[in-house]
């Protein structure tokens, strides 16, 4: 029986950002697969034919910044990955440089977290490392 681990899908259209989340991932020893998008729309294209082909390969979280691209591609991925049955059940966390709280745990529903974009790098590594943390130890209880 093959261990597969978790796939932990970044989408945002600062390369910089995903490279921090990528070495945050790694330099945490966290057990996962680490993915990215730097288009909302390809990102929306890919998660809604893995969605209706029903495949294996969804990711167990994403990660978005729907404000940081241009016109509603952001929020048009979003209302995707609340709309369709499938993605609607991946733990996602709103990754933004302006939240509605800095605090991801204040503010969680069952689905949904909020997390601070912090404009310092080791403070958003940090951020990150701890959200994917408590995310993927959460979808395993």
């Amino acid at each position: 029986m093959t261990n597969i681990s978790p796939r932990v899908l970044v989408i945002d259209p600062d390369l910089d950002a995903i490279e921090l989340a990528r070495f945050a991932l790694w330099r945490s020893g966290l057990p996962c697969t680490f993915q990215w998008f730097d288009d909302a729309a390809l990102a929306n294209a890919s998660l809604l034919t893995q969605a209706l082909c029903r495949s294996r390969e969804l990711p167990a979280l994403i990660m978005l910044d729907p404000r940081g691209f241009a016109g509603s591609e952001g929020y048009e991925l979003l209302r995707t990955l609340c709309s369709y049955q499938v993605l609607a059940e991946i733990p996602l966390v709103l990754f933004t440089s302006a939240p509605l709280s800095s605090d991801f745990r204040a503010d969680q529903d069952s689905r949904i977290w909020y997390a601070s974009k912090d404009q310092d790098p080791l403070l958003y590594m940090e951020t990150l490392s701890r959200c994917v943390q408590a995310r993927l130890a959460e979808s395993v209880l």
